[in-house]
């Protein structure tokens, strides 16, 4: 247990079970702080990967309203492990039964809110190994690919049958009469070589970048491939902050980037970013 400020502040973690792939848990959070984070220690699973919980304290002084946010996240251990995961995820407590999170990648994923600052819940958790891209042996089978995509400085050779089997707006263009199908390529105007480059390793390679994501979900939006639609939502909501917060509503207005939109707003209502704190930085970037 520590302190700060003289007020308690824990995230405990009790009744470990681990067997194989799975685990089992229970934590404990009591917390007297109008706003704190608190982080779980690593339990590592099946000596492959690490799972971590972390709980966002928000609470208003005026009504005394108070919640709290649940995140999981999962991350392997080995950076050069070439396997993909992902987890199942369930709790009584929380009413949440066998829920997937696309955990790969150590996004912080949300669960749930409560309206309390004292509570302990149950997690069970089920590691998976996913089965590769089907597609990763043909990345570098140059001799075999049959289209372009041409940004504004560039392009990348892809296969005609990836881009169908990851977009039904590409599979539609590709099985119909298009001019682009005849001439072999497809002008991505206001897009760079470098974000098709990121576009053709996710369907690849299923792999994203740790930055530049925004373009790349202007794409994933325009040519409906969701999947990867949300996992760019989650990673840039998990970036969210005071500082960028604006900036990436502007994006989304600009972009009509709706499910992005609603999560930004989601994160800001909800109080885990807080106006006040949007407020203050929009003041001080105006100073000379």
């Amino acid at each position: 247990m520590s302190r700060r400020n003289n007020k308690i502040r824990r995230l405990e973690v009790q009744n470990i079970l681990k067997l194989a792939n799975t685990l089992q848990a229970t934590f404990v959070v009591n917390a007297d702080l109008n706003y704190d984070t608190l982080i779980s220690p690593e339990i590592t699973i099946n000596s492959t990967a690490n799972f971590q919980v972390r709980v966002i304290i928000t609470q208003d002084s005026y009504n005394s309203n108070c919640n709290s946010f649940i995140f999981v996240k999962l991350y392997k251990i080995d950076k050069d492990d070439e396997l993909k995961y992902n987890m199942n995820l369930s709790s009584i407590y929380l009413n949440i039964d066998n829920k997937t999170f696309p955990c790969d990648d150590g996004t912080w994923h949300l669960v749930t809110e409560l309206k309390t600052l004292h509570f302990t819940f149950d997690i069970s958790v089920v590691m998976n190994i996913l089965q590769g891209s089907s597609f990763a042996t043909l990345y570098d089978e140059v001799d075999l690919m049959d289209f372009e995509l041409r940004g504004e400085d560039g392009a990348v050779r892809v296969h005609r049958a990836v881009l169908a089997a990851y977009s039904p707006v590409l599979r539609r263009m590709l099985n119909g009469s298009w001019r682009e199908t005849a001439e072999g390529h497809v002008d991505v105007p206001g897009t760079s070589k470098k974000t098709l480059q990121h576009l053709k390793n996710y369907m690849y390679l299923h792999t994203l970048p740790d930055t530049d994501l925004e373009p790349i979900m202007v794409l994933a939006t325009y040519y409906m491939m969701h999947e990867l639609e949300q996992m760019c939502v989650d990673r840039l909501v998990s970036a969210l902050d005071a500082e960028n917060v604006c900036q990436l509503l502007q994006f989304t207005a600009k972009h009509r980037l709706t499910r992005l939109l609603l999560a930004v707003l989601e994160s800001v209502q909800n109080g885990v970013i807080k106006v006040i704190d949007i407020r203050k930085h929009c003041m001080h970037s105006k100073l000379p």
